[in-house]
């Protein structure tokens, strides 16, 4: 029998007393706390871990060609990213790509079978991701110290991917706009993992909001 996963920052949530699931594998973090707790959080500044969900990371001259050849939309330019039929897809260079599953689905697990026997120029990465979406009201006021970059939608083109610093730690982030609202998504190394949560987690309630687990995310 296998042994369930956990994403880099379950240890760190469990004084929170999350009710548990899993995903992928992996055990995470369902809820914190009812719906309307959540769901308010959200509305000021609601934090949650993604880590679980399936990514897969390529790179190399024929890269771009090679998903095309597995029907990945990918985008045009780089420093871009494009989310088709449930896959978000981020171009990180010229020739790096990143692919993340977001809700169900075995697009990752079906390209890391075929990356197997990948072309010549084609080149797997393997991804250790720690990963969260963060939204609210307040997000641009948590960004605003935790990253020198300007990151609302107005200073921002569509699609655009950004590779920073937030907290003193390398990470990937992009920003789009759900449902009215403005939402980040922000990838870094899984080592760094639980700093990140900790210090998202910690100024999210600082400034009127906290953890919002994957079901109410």
């Amino acid at each position: 029998m296998s042994m369930m996963k956990s994403t880099p920052v379950a240890y760190f949530q469990k004084n929170l007393n999350p009710k548990w699931g899993e995903v992928n594998g992996t055990q995470v973090a369902m809820s914190f706390d009812t719906p309307e707790i959540e769901q308010q959080r959200k509305k000021n500044l609601g934090v949650t871990d993604v880590s679980c969900r399936q990514r897969f990371g390529v790179k190399g001259p024929k890269a771009n060609q090679w998903l095309a050849t597995q029907n990945i939309k990918t985008p045009d330019s780089i420093n871009s990213w494009v989310l088709d039929n449930d896959v978000l897809v981020l171009r990180l260079g010229s020739s790096e790509f990143l692919i993340e599953q977001q809700v169900s689905g075995d697009v990752c697990k079906q390209l890391n079978q075929v990356s197997q026997t990948a072309a010549v120029g084609v080149y797997k990465v393997l991804r250790a991701d720690a990963a969260f979406v963060i939204s609210g009201d307040q997000i641009l006021t948590m960004f605003s110290e935790l990253c020198k970059l300007d990151l609302s939608a107005e200073a921002l083109k569509p699609n655009q991917l950004i590779m920073t610093q937030v907290a003193d730690i390398s990470a990937t982030i992009v920003s789009e706009i759900t449902n009215g609202q403005l939402v980040i998504r922000l990838w870094c190394d899984g080592t760094y993992g639980a700093y990140m949560w900790r210090v998202l987690h910690q100024l999210a309630e600082e400034l009127g909001g906290g953890a919002v687990g994957l079901t109410n995310c």
